[in-house]
């Protein structure tokens, strides 16, 4: 599959994403197709399971500002959310969103490995 035809899978608000690149889909891509080695998100699934809220407070908030800019808009949404109730001290229903932002990246990753 091209990048175009996943495009839609990934980036539900394409024209919102296209806009802030400046038009550039070839920037889009070449940040997209980062996306499953990106560090940030390699550290959020490693943490995942544990209990250090500070560590994982920092990596949801960058990659919720990296999901923002590139338009993965499920992900945002959950770091977002993440981030919120543990400033907020909510750490056990925090405990419960990870898992599904962990499956949303999966997803992502799964729709980037389709790119030809």
């Amino acid at each position: 599959m091209t990048f175009e035809e996943i495009l839609p899978e990934i980036i539900p608000k394409r024209e919102e994403t296209v806009k802030r690149f400046s038009g550039n889909v070839e920037l889009i891509e070449k940040f997209v197709r980062k996306f499953p080695q990106y560090d940030t998100w390699l550290k959020f699934k490693q943490i995942a399971g544990d209990d250090n809220w500070g560590e994982m407070e920092m990596v949801a908030h960058t990659l919720k500002g990296y999901s923002g800019n590139i338009g993965f808009q499920s992900l945002y949404e959950l770091c977002t959310e993440i981030v919120k109730l543990i400033r907020e001290k909510k750490c056990d229903a925090a405990k419960k969103i990870i898992p599904e932002a962990v499956s949303c990246g999966e997803n992502i990753e799964k729709h980037i490995a389709q790119i030809s």
